[in-house]
């Protein structure tokens, strides 16, 4: 295995305080919250980290340079086996050969680079370097440990797009094109590359030996004018020696070079085409220079990654600029970049709904928040927790496909679960009204259409592995229903017959009495929500139907008084046909009064 990223921990670093927030990987990880909440600021601890990066005024919390205490730190937990292990002393074991290693990085100076640490297992702490004996640091040097811990790959939100295409075009001429010529075997009447290096260094040679005295002339000349401004000084020029560098001696230039992207003839240069595909570009080139054997610096630049393995793509707001159908596209792409490429790791920050994908094993979700003067991560989900039925899961990726928004729960605020459209699109109404009336108490209120009555139990799942409040409005349905079934007569010939069988969405019921929790808050409307509230069914049209019915004063009264008391937990104000349920002889017991009032309900066979 490669070495992995198992945790990140960070302290005193831009946004965040001196409370330290804990970040655990897997191959994906997603970052949401609200904005200025310090998602970004996440993904550049980690590039700070592992790049020794300098720190500047900025990137001390509250630009504290002066407390001892204040000082920025990042600690790094990595899991690694064989060969990538560093010494006995900074191995906490695992399982047979896997073990964990921690390394600390301290900004004790503006400008100046970081002291980097290694947890001793066998001291139990972080040594202290002018107390401690050796090795205070694992993989003994800084070119070692680098080569060890996943490279880090930052595409950040407001990078220029004019510098994308350029890096494109100058990452594209570096690796694809000056690096394979240089292995490139020519044919005979043509010298190769280190021939050509070889020569060059010749040339180089010979004229700095024919050129010696006529540049010491000149020098001389500079000196004496010089030395009349400044007596008693002379001027030198002195030509270096040393060979020149292969990386130095280039052959092709990024104009030499057209990059287009279009679809069938219709081709046209990158730098036509709007910022969301140009950022798409850049991150897919870098992954694949990354897999070719190659890391990209800043201002276009590129080195050898040598024995580096391991990746991480650090993806700030990928959905920006991308059209929604892209979004997917590009949510799909990362997923199975992280899944099924053993040395990549994946962590975004995104505000899109459409980039959580629960159907996808090995991601954790991370909320980022802001509580008084702490910036708080909290894991609020890992799908290899939950355990979805197979069932669920292909719901998920319907949901996915169909409505991706329905995942926006995941971004904080209170959350209503919903069956269908009717009461999705009568609560909306309310919400609507109460925002333009003044009313902010509801802003965060998030009303959630499940897509039916089966998927409640589903989402009730979900939000248990929050551990957060949450509510649900369900149907009741009724108990049994009128099927046709084909039955063999005593003739043996099929013919239809009506049956009465019990009603699936009743059994319902009880999947959602499986997922009740200290979390949530179930409410049951008799038997449905048009036929409590509206006081008649609706077979079709169900959001228009529902916007014509809340035209009707005592009507939208009834809605808004249920949507109020649902959030308020106040049963007093419930309208009548809604029950709050915890148990099924609650909801039994209300359908039975609700059939001996409307027998209707009640099916039966004609005769």
């Amino acid at each position: 295995m490669s070495v992995r990223l198992e945790k990140l921990v960070i302290s005193n670093f831009r946004s965040i305080g001196a409370k330290p927030i804990t970040i655990d990987l897997d191959d994906i990880v997603i970052l949401v919250g609200g904005n200025n909440f310090g998602k970004s600021t996440i993904l550049n601890a980690y590039y700070k980290a592992v790049n020794n990066e300098k720190m500047t005024i900025d990137d001390f919390h509250n630009k504290d340079i002066n407390n001892p205490s204040a000082r920025p730190t990042i600690e790094l937990h990595m899991v690694c086996d064989g060969a990538d292990r560093p010494s006995e002393n900074f191995r906490e074991i695992i399982d047979g050969e896997v073990c964990r290693v921690k390394e600390q990085y301290i900004w004790e100076e503006v400008n100046k680079q970081p002291k980097r640490l290694g947890f001793r297992v066998d001291l139990n702490k972080y040594p202290d370097p002018e107390r401690d004996p050796a090795p205070h640091r694992p993989w003994a040097s800084d070119n070692a440990s680098r080569k060890k811990r996943p490279k880090a790959h930052l595409i950040g939100t407001f990078d220029n797009p004019d510098h994308q295409n350029d890096s494109i075009k100058k990452i594209l001429v570096d690796v694809l094109l000056e690096e394979k010529i240089r292995s490139f075997v020519p044919s005979e009447r043509v010298s190769n590359f280190t021939t050509l290096h070889e020569q060059f260094n010749e040339l180089k040679r010979e004229f700095m030996v024919s050129t010696k005295d006529e540049i010491s002339t000149i020098a001389n000349e500079i000196s004496e004018y010089a030395s009349k401004i400044v007596p008693e000084h002379k001027f030198e020029i002195t030509l270096s020696e040393v060979d020149i560098e292969d990386t130095n001696l280039k052959l092709f230039d990024a104009k030499e070079i057209d990059i287009n992207f279009g679809k069938g003839e219709y081709m046209f240069p990158v730098s036509n085409h709007g910022s969301g595909a140009r950022r798409t570009l850049l991150w897919a080139v870098l992954k694949k220079i990354a897999d070719l054997g190659f890391e990209s610096l800043d201002k276009g630049k590129f080195k050898k990654l040598g024995d580096i393995k391991a990746h991480l793509l650090l993806l700030d707001e990928p959905e920006l600029s991308l059209h929604p159908s892209a979004c997917r596209e590009t949510r799909d792409m990362l997923y199975d970049v992280a899944e099924k490429n053993d040395n990549w790791q994946i962590m975004i920050t995104t505000h899109s709904p459409c980039f959580i994908d629960l159907t996808r094993d090995h991601t954790k979700i991370i909320r980022v928040e802001n509580q008084g003067d702490n910036i708080i991560a909290t894991t609020i989900f890992k799908p290899n927790d939950v355990k979805f039925s197979d069932d669920e899961i292909e719901s998920l990726k319907l949901l996915n496909l169909l409505n991706p928004d329905s995942m926006e729960f995941f971004f904080g605020g209170r959350v209503l679960l919903v069956e269908g459209d009717t009461e999705y699109t009568a609560f909306g109404k309310i919400l609507r009204d109460l925002k333009k009336e003044g009313c902010k108490s509801l802003n965060d209120l998030l009303i959630v259409r499940c897509g039916g009555k089966v998927q409640v139990s589903m989402f009730m799942k979900i939000l248990n592995h929050f551990k957060k409040h949450y509510y649900v409005l369900h149907d009741i349905d009724c108990k049994q229903i009128l099927k046709n079934r084909w039955i063999k007569n005593i003739e043996g010939k099929k013919e239809k017959v009506l049956k009465i069988e019990t009603n699936p969405a009743w059994t319902n019921n009880s999947k959602i009495l499986e997922q009740m929790s200290e979390y949530s808050t179930v409410y049951g409307s008799v038997i449905n929500f048009e036929t409590a509230y509206f006081d008649h069914g609706i077979d079709g049209g169900k959001p228009e139907n529902a916007i014509n019915m809340l035209k009707n004063p005592e009507i939208y009264l009834i809605v808004k008084n249920l949507l109020l008391s649902i959030i308020d937990g106040n049963e007093a104000t419930l309208p009548e046909n809604v029950i709050k349920w915890e148990r099924l002889e609650l909801i039994s017991d209300r359908f039975d009064t609700f059939a001996r009032a409307n027998p209707e309900v009640i099916p039966v066979i004609p005769t």
